[in-house]
This record gives C-alpha cells, sequence and structure tokens, in this order.
C-alpha cells in the first residue's frame, strides 16, 4: 500500500486531464531545471576546493581572485535557485516526494554557497601569512585536511545526484576522520616551537576545512530525506541514537 504522502495531488476542478498532466510535467520540468542549477553550483566548488587549496598552499596569490570570484558567482546562483524554489512551492504546493525535494534544494542552497564562502575564507588567510614556510609535518596535516575535507563534499554532491539513501553513513564517517585530522594538526600547531601569530590563523583554517566537510554530510543527509522521508541522524547525534547510554556521560 503506497504512502499517503506520496500520492499525486488531485486535479483541480478547472482542470480537464490534459490541462493537468501538462501543468505536472511543466512542474517537473522546472524543479529539474532548479536541481541542474543546484548541482552546476555544487560541483563547481567540488571541483574548487582542492584547486585552490593548492594554489594557496604554493602561497599562489593569484587564487584570491579566483576565490572571491567563485564564491560571488555560487552564491549569486544558489540565491537563484532559492528564489525560484520558493516561487515554485508557493505557486504548485507539490506533496510527497516532490515536496521533500523541493525542501531539500531549498536547504542545500545554503550548504553549497557557506562552503564557497568558507573557501574563499581559507584561500584569503594568504593575506595574513605565507604557508610555503610552515614545518613541513604541520603543512602535510593541512594538505591532508584540505583533501579530505574535498572528498567529503564531493561525496555529498554525489550522494544527491544519485538519490543515494545509504551514502550518509559513509560520508559521516569519513567526516569523522577530517575532525581527527583537525585535532591532530591543531596539537601540531600548538606543541611547535616556531609557530607564534601563525597560530590563529591555522585555527581558522582548520575550522574552515572542518566546516566544508560538515556540509557535504547535510547535502548526503538530504538525499537521504529525498529517498526515504527520514532526517538519518549523524555526528553526535548518530552516537547518541547508536549508544542511547551514553547520553549522560
Amino acid at each position: 500500500m503506497s504512502d499517503a504522502r506520496d500520492a499525486a495531488p488531485r486535479r483541480p476542478q478547472s482542470l480537464d486531464d490534459a490541462e493537468f498532466q501538462e501543468t505536472r510535467i511543466d512542474f517537473h520540468n522546472r524543479l529539474d531545471e532548479l536541481d541542474d542549477a543546484f548541482v552546476a553550483a555544487g560541483l563547481r566548488v567540488a571541483d574548487a576546493v582542492p584547486r585552490m587549496s593548492e594554489g594557496f598552499l604554493l602561497g599562489d596569490e593569484a587564487v584570491l581572485d579566483r576565490a572571491d570570484q567563485m564564491a560571488v558567482e555560487v552564491t549569486m546562483a544558489c540565491e537563484d535557485v532559492e528564489d525560484a524554489g520558493f516561487v515554485l512551492l508557493a505557486r504548485e504546493g507539490p506533496v510527497g516526494g516532490d515536496l521533500r525535494r523541493l525542501v531539500a534544494l531549498l536547504r542545500m542552497t545554503v550548504d553549497v554557497s557557506r562552503s564557497a564562502s568558507l573557501l574563499r575564507h581559507a584561500c584569503f588567510t594568504l593575506n595574513q601569512f605565507d604557508p610555503r614556510f610552515l614545518d613541513q609535518p604541520i603543512r602535510s596535516q593541512l594538505e591532508e585536511l584540505a583533501r579530505r575535507s574535498a572528498e567529503v563534499f564531493v561525496a555529498g554532491m554525489d550522494a544527491w545526484r544519485r538519490r543515494d539513501a545509504l551514502a550518509v553513513h559513509d560520508v559521516d564517517d569519513a567526516d569523522e576522520a577530517v575532525d581527527e585530522l583537525q585535532k591532530v594538526l591543531l596539537q601540531q600547531v600548538v606543541e611547535a616551537d616556531d609557530v607564534g601569530t601563525e597560530l590563529l590563523v591555522l585555527g581558522l583554517l582548520a575550522r574552515y576545512y572542518e566546516r566544508i566537510a560538515d556540509h557535504g554530510v547535510e547535502i548526503a543527509r538530504d538525499a537521504a530525506f529525498v529517498a526515504t522521508g527520514q532526517r538519518v541522524p549523524v555526528g553526535k547525534q548518530r552516537v547518541q541514537a547508536e549508544f542511547p547510554d551514553d547520553r549522560a556521560s
């Protein structure tokens, strides 16, 4: 027996069957266009994270303009998706799977635009220090953190494109690894003898990359939401759901 939430909307009395079908086809075409625009923006960020992180670590100041332009254009694209999505929501009143998909798109535009801004912030720390002169252990750890963060974000986008309800668990596990890398990096920085004013900047960099990975998890989580209608617990929520007796500890 099908879920009533996923039932097709009733045909308004003012429309005959042909008109109603045409209206629904037009709605789905516009929803697909919004989805395509969102994916294009997300993939642009996914592509930019490793490339711009490499330029940043090489001390290439040209990355500043590229990161700024990318963040502005991605944010504008996400705002366009959001604006058109709210209009579609208000005019069409979708239900069931269509409603979940549209709500998820509206929510994920925030994840993509914020990730673009976080990458821009990371690149702009070039104005505060030169990463080429970092001690090799710290530099290697920062490179690894940037790479793993990009992988988590890409995995989140892949989960959305495939509507993979199970991928969120693997993406969440990968994000936990990013969290551990962040902790190791910060510990290395604290223990380094020749790190002074760079301490705060490196702490911010670690936070930026950790948050980009978090947004990748949220995108994978929305993929599961669209596929199943359930909000999958991640991070601390997942631990508490799996080990309820540990909540008080």
